[in-house]
């Protein structure tokens, strides 16, 4: 269960990592959308900026022009002709003298008094030749913003001697954005060659132009393009605030209202739900694939389970089998060692020969009973894992003389040769335990004897850096390669013993092999069918 909540975390992570990715992007693009939003504000509101001081400075020349044929005609001008070519430019366009009366207008119900003008009282106040505005006004009902500029006229000596003054109204502002609220409505818009948008509502009721006065005019560009209340406007709401430029060189301020710069829905909705699919798909997969996940670790997990409960009665019924196994050896020990004692005693002490003979065959039968009983003891103690080992100093030479003497016999009597080798440089002693290696031993030297019927057994006995070497060679039938790998298995007899050339269990190399692993040993057999076998066997000389 544990890696099923590994999975479940880690995929968790995954998909608030891929949600937290895509809010990040639908966050960047809003971000860079409203950037390039604000950019195009910027970018139109400068524009119409330059387009105001380009119209500011046309008006400029035309007043130039008048003055200086004011100033040639001697006081003798008509004004009609200026309005046939350059009508456009203005809707009223006037000439004062030096004494504050209107001498002509391209209006005739003009005021004839012109003393109080703020132009006409700052021209003739200053004596430098400036261009100078008058405050600029909204007309009321249209929201055109009107603007009145001047020049001095000069006499033959320099001196004052009138003003030219122009009056004109400022072209509407040819921003998109004034017709932006529309566009988010749903509504088509249609933008004509000079960008304004045609059918549109006026652009003037968004902006405001003001004349610096001198208590502002020391402001930088800076603090003249934040958004400033003024007497005019109205309080600012949540969707507009306004931008503020200054006509430089003139001492103009214009002020824009621009709407908040948020994408239009149309321009998000794709993104967005671009974004949405973007997550959307992972996380499908990713649950997808934890429930493929969860589905095949409850299979495994209820496989394991149920092999778990197989193993389990399996472990108990090899213990159990063990325990009766080792319960029946033990009892039948008693009665078994009886038979033999008693054969031996008819063997050797009837004075009948048939009886001696009878005795002879119970006591064979009852020492080869006995040695299978052994051997199921020691499978039954393996399997039980109540082997102990003993490890003692053995003297080497003796117990390889004592060993080989025993199966000596055994081949003078089916007249077969019986040599042992032992290396000159073998250790006095060597450690290990006594009883087990005869275990194995014997094993070895009794298969030899056994299934040899001529030639003869070698033992040979080595050593090998910290190991001890015994090999154990016959010219016994050989095993086929096939049979090898078969040979350290329980119960498995080669085909010359189930051919009926000898009996056994089929657990003397099984036994010896896991006594070898028991003394830290290692055993090999190698064998050529009809040339014999060789059993190699390597056991440590200090074994501890």
């Amino acid at each position: 269960m544990r890696l099923v909540y590994a999975i479940t975390v880690t995929a968790i992570l995954v998909i608030g990592y891929v949600w937290l990715y895509a809010g990040y992007q639908i966050g960047s693009d809003y971000e860079r959308d409203v950037k390039t939003i604000q950019l195009s504000h910027t970018i139109v509101v400068r524009d119409f900026t330059q387009r105001l001081l380009r119209s500011i400075d046309e008006r400029d020349r035309l007043l130039r022009l008048v003055r200086d044929d004011f100033q040639i005609a001697d006081g003798k001008i008509d004004l009609l002709r200026y309005t046939k070519i350059f009508g456009g430019l203005y809707t009223q366009l006037n000439i004062v003298d030096q004494g504050g009366r209107l001498l002509a207008s391209t209006k005739p119900a003009a005021a004839a008094d012109w003393s109080g003008n703020e132009l006409y009282v700052a021209q003739r106040d200053h004596l430098d030749d400036t261009l100078r505005f008058a405050r600029p006004r909204k007309l009321p009902g249209s929201g055109q913003w009107v603007m009145h500029m001047a020049r001095r006229i000069f006499s033959s000596k320099g001196d004052f001697a009138g003003i030219v003054e122009l009056e004109f109204t400022v072209d509407r502002l040819p921003a998109l954005y004034a017709s932006l609220d529309r566009i988010r409505a749903g509504e088509r818009q249609v933008v004509g060659s000079d960008g304004i948008a045609a059918d549109g509502p006026p652009a003037n009721e968004r902006m405001i132009l003001r004349r610096i006065d001198e208590t502002v005019m020391e402001l930088d560009d800076s603090e003249l393009s934040k958004s400033q209340p003024f007497a005019d406007q109205k309080a600012l709401d949540d969707q507009h605030s306004w931008v503020s430029r200054k006509l430089e060189p003139y001492p103009l301020l214009l002020s824009v209202k621009l709407p908040d710069p948020e994408p239009l829905p149309g321009q998000e909705s794709p993104k967005l739900l671009g974004y949405i699919m973007y997550a959307c798909v992972p996380t499908l997969l990713i649950l997808l694939l934890m429930s493929l996940a969860y589905r095949t670790i409850k299979r495994q997990y209820e496989v394991v389970r149920k092999y778990d409960a197989l193993r389990r009665r399996a472990s108990d019924a090899n213990k159990r089998k063990s325990r009766f196994l080792a319960t029946v050896v033990h009892e039948l020990r008693t009665p078994l060692s009886g038979v033999h004692g008693y054969s031996e005693l008819v063997r050797d002490t009837s004075s009948d020969p048939q009886s001696r003979e009878f005795g002879d065959l119970i006591h064979q039968s009852a020492i080869y009973l006995h040695g299978l009983l052994n051997t199921l003891f020691d499978l039954a103690r393996i399997e039980a894992g109540r082997v102990v080992i003993f490890h003692e100093n053995i003297d080497t030479l003796s117990y390889f003389e004592y060993v080989g003497s025993m199966h000596r016999i055994n081949a003078d009597k089916k007249g077969l040769s019986f040599q042992m080798r032992l290396a000159p440089d073998l250790p006095g002693n060597f450690l290990c335990d006594r009883v087990r290696l005869s275990q194995i031993l014997n094993n070895m030297l009794d298969n030899a004897v056994k299934f040899t019927v001529t030639g003869g057994v070698t033992i040979e006995v080595t050593t090998f850096r910290d190991k001890l070497k015994i090999r154990v060679l016959d010219t016994g039938p050989g095993i086929s390669k096939g049979e090898l790998k078969h040979l350290f298995e329980y119960f498995y007899q080669a085909e010359s013993v189930r051919a009926g050339r000898s009996r056994g269990l089929g657990l003397g190399l099984s036994l010896a092999k896991e006594f070898t692993d028991l003394i830290r040993g290692s055993i090999r057999i190698d064998s050529e069918v009809g040339v014999g076998t060789v059993v190699n066997l390597s056991i440590p000389l200090n074994a501890r």
